[in-house]
């Protein structure tokens, strides 16, 4: 027969789609705690890379500096043929080529400069808006499962 205490209330059956909406929550939190260790992870591993490639960044340093001292010795040279087939005199060729390299290297400078400080402030912005974004998740999921 049908048991009284039950009937009366006293006996709570567990609901299946709260335990399974719960049981889902707190495993797309846990998820999300993982997506967010390894952004961490990802950040930790590009400062790594980082320091090891200043070594690196260094040998391409020196090899600009050796490089821009040989276009002194290239620009004459470049002068001197500028003088022989145009009829000029050297110093007049040694200005014009001079003049170019130094116009070509400032237009090129503020390019670059130009593009490297807006680089630093899309990553910023991304950065924030992701973390904005992971923390939001977080707290919705984690209401979920705690009904």
């Amino acid at each position: 027969m049908v048991d009284i205490e039950k009937m009366n209330g006293k006996y709570k059956h567990s609901n299946p789609i709260e335990d399974m909406q719960s049981s889902v929550g707190a495993f797309v939190f846990d998820l999300i705690e993982l997506a967010e260790l390894q952004g961490k992870l990802l950040k930790a591993d590009a400062k790594l890379a980082v320091r090891k490639s200043i070594g690196t960044a260094a040998a391409i340093a020196i090899s600009c500096c050796c490089l821009m001292g040989c276009l002194p010795v290239l620009g004459f040279g470049l002068a001197s043929v500028v003088a022989y087939y145009f009829e000029l005199e050297d110093w007049i060729a040694q200005i014009a080529v001079g003049g170019s390299f130094s116009f070509m290297s400032v237009l090129i400078a503020t390019i670059a400069f130009r593009n490297i400080t807006r680089i630093n402030q899309q990553f910023h912005r991304s950065m924030d808006e992701f973390s904005k974004n992971l923390t939001w998740a977080k707290n919705a999921f984690n209401r979920e499962s705690e009904r």
